[in-house]
């Protein structure tokens, strides 16, 4: 075959800084996406640009600013980063290899116009979300379909499967969980992942179906009964109904049923963030404690670990067959 093949593996995003200003940008951006926020655009613009944009930055940097890393990277961007020179690594100087995120930088825009000035002809891209959602991976695709319209002649593309039943990286989560905080009598696992808005679900939005189906194969992989653990939903803003249960009630209400020792596993990222080291590991500690938990453990997202980097190069080799 002529030309290079190319990979992206495409995140969602992150702010360049924890400030306001950049915080303000990457929201405008991701929030004003129809898919991540269908809500008619009369309705909806109003007041993202006159209550949201105003004031959320500046909370939102905050929150930030807590988990920003000394080398001045966000953690996402930091191990998306190094999730993508390790597949460089592994795949060869001959499959140019490139993080892009669906909002913020690396843009998408930009690293499809280097691989195209590189001579790419056939394009793998890997939306790194192992659930399928139109909010996440259905959005990133959309925008490659219409970024690639820009470049002639397109490339021969391939958008990868999700990887949300993938043996080698459930294997990899219970690597994780059985390094950082292992079954013992009388611990509870919390599933977290980030919700949705029920009426996705039902519009047809096969998220829900893959979260269960990875904390099912999860827990039978460390291996955990089913009164050892709960899946949960967590990220919920606005009044509409979202996915349930939600975790924070979880974190809540646990106490009172005698569950002291909890411990909470994201399984919907594959780098960890704002949603899981602030969100869960920092303020889901301190709801959990304050309402009388005892022990709360929090397991780090795949990130760099050898099981999950051996897990992605399986899937990018798998996803690649018949154009090596």
């Amino acid at each position: 075959m002529s030309g290079l093949t190319g990979v992206i593996l495409l995140q969602l995003g992150t702010p360049q800084s924890p400030d306001p200003a950049a915080v303000r940008r990457y929201l405008a951006e991701f929030l004003a996406d129809p898919m991540v926020i269908d809500l008619p655009r009369y309705l909806w613009l109003p007041i993202l640009y006159g209550i949201i944009l105003p004031f959320r930055p500046k909370r939102s940097a905050r929150l930030y600013q807590k988990i920003w890393m000394e080398n001045g990277r966000s953690p996402l961007l930091h191990y998306s980063l190094i999730q993508a020179e390790e597949m460089q690594r592994r795949l060869g100087p001959t499959i140019p290899t490139r993080l892009a995120m669906r909002y913020g930088q690396p843009a998408l825009d930009d690293v499809l116009r280097d691989l195209h000035h590189q001579g790419v002809k056939r394009l793998l891209v890997l939306p790194l979300f192992p659930q399928y959602s139109r909010t996440t991976s259905g959005s990133g695709i959309v925008k490659v379909f219409q970024s690639l319209s820009q470049f002639q002649p397109i490339p021969a593309l391939r958008i990868a499967q999700p990887f949300h039943d993938h043996p080698r990286t459930i294997a990899a989560w219970a690597a994780r969980i059985r390094t950082y905080h292992p079954p013992r009598p009388g611990r509870h696992y919390l599933f977290s992942f980030h919700g949705l808005p029920q009426r996705i679900i039902d519009a047809g939005d096969p998220y829900h179906d893959h979260c269960t189906r990875t904390a099912n194969l999860i827990a039978q992989a460390i291996p955990l009964d089913k009164n050892q653990w709960t899946m949960t939903f967590q990220s919920r803003f606005g009044p509409q109904k979202w996915l349930e249960p939600n975790t924070k009630t979880l974190l809540q209400t646990l106490p009172t049923q005698g569950i002291t020792d909890c411990t909470v596993v994201c399984p919907g990222f594959v780098a960890d963030c704002l949603e899981t080291l602030e969100e869960i590991a920092m303020a889901g500690q301190e709801t959990f404690i304050h309402h009388g938990g005892i022990t709360f453990g929090f397991v780090p997202c795949l990130n760099d670990s050898p099981e999950w980097l051996s897990a992605l190069h399986e899937i990018i080799q798998n996803e690649l067959s018949g154009w090596q």
